[in-house]
């Protein structure tokens, strides 16, 4: 006779699943969590170790770091003003240029000496195109090629305007700082640079079609370079704001700016990063004042 295979035992299956209960599948993770932590506590008090503090210490020292750098930050977000402040100074620049009229406007270096040969060619630059067209003559108002463009606009008889900014003396920005001879209504003392450059900006487009402004490269640094290239980049994305085309003149006074036009006109184009002759519509190279007062005499004739 044949048998059949005997059966499972009921208690068996009856106990298994009862370990699968949510209630006891709590118990299992409970005795776990227990058995870990008093095995934990038995190796703190018997297995050699190197001295420290204790682990409840070290973790209440973490959340207290932790804690104190969550509220440093929430702090420091709370009181991170540069928003409304780089706005009022903007508003503050916008004032000045309203008030003082556009014109020309003058990026040069803070450290060319009086006595350089570019430093007179600048004071005789601005005075001979503010004569001509009637502007105000702008710029950083420091020493240097600022300087020398702010004697050649009040030689002319021509209101002098612009933005000066604060320095860094000994690792500390200056409270303050004014103009040593110019009132103050001529011109703003910026905190920001984005401020400032914002002002020469705006006082170099042309809103009306009479409006007779221009922008001038003089030599300069790594400041003046960044004013350059603030200019260069809003005219070549159409982005300056302008009604009207506006020149933009690089002063190549004995070709301190070759390298320059050579790494943007030829490794540049090489390397694929700008096209052949894109730049040319957005600025002009002049070697002098002579050929500088030319170039703006064609540029009105043919806005005419």
């Amino acid at each position: 006779m044949r048998r059949s295979p005997p059966s499972r035992p009921r208690v068996a299956t009856t106990r298994m699943r009862s370990l699968t209960t949510p209630s006891s599948l709590r118990f299992i993770a409970t005795a776990t969590t227990n058995a870990i932590e008093s095995r934990a506590r038995w190796r703190w008090h018997h297995v050699p170790r190197r001295r420290g503090p204790e682990p409840r210490a070290v973790a209440a020292r973490g959340t207290h770091r932790t804690a104190a750098s969550l509220a440093a930050a929430d702090a420091a977000a709370n009181e991170r003003e540069s928003p409304g402040k780089v706005k009022k100074e903007m508003d503050a620049c916008f004032d000045v240029v309203e008030r003082m009229g556009r014109g020309a406007v003058y990026l040069g270096s803070a450290r060319v000496p009086e006595d350089h040969p570019h430093f007179a060619m600048a004071r005789d630059l601005a005075r001979d195109v503010a004569t001509a067209y009637d502007c105000t003559t702008w710029s950083g108002l420091g020493a240097g090629m600022m300087e020398a463009v702010t004697r050649g606009g009040m030689e002319a008889g021509k209101p002098v305007a612009g933005f000066m900014i604060l320095l860094e003396a000994g690792g500390q920005r200056q409270a303050s700082r004014t103009h040593p001879y110019l009132p103050p209504e001529v011109y703003h003392t910026a905190s920001f640079f984005s401020a400032r450059k914002h002002g020469l900006v705006d006082a170099g487009i042309r809103a009306n079609k009479t409006d007779r402004t221009a922008f001038f490269a003089l030599p300069g640094g790594v400041g003046t370079l960044d004013e350059i290239f603030e200019v260069l980049a809003l005219l070549q994305l159409r982005r300056i704001g302008s009604a009207h085309k506006v020149p933009f003149v690089v002063m190549n006074y004995d070709g301190c700016f070759d390298g320059l036009i050579k790494f943007l006109e030829d490794d540049m184009v090489r390397y694929g990063s700008l096209r052949d002759k894109e730049l040319e519509p957005h600025w002009v190279v002049c070697d002098d004042n002579a050929a500088a007062m030319k170039y703006l005499e064609t540029f009105y004739a043919d806005e005419n």
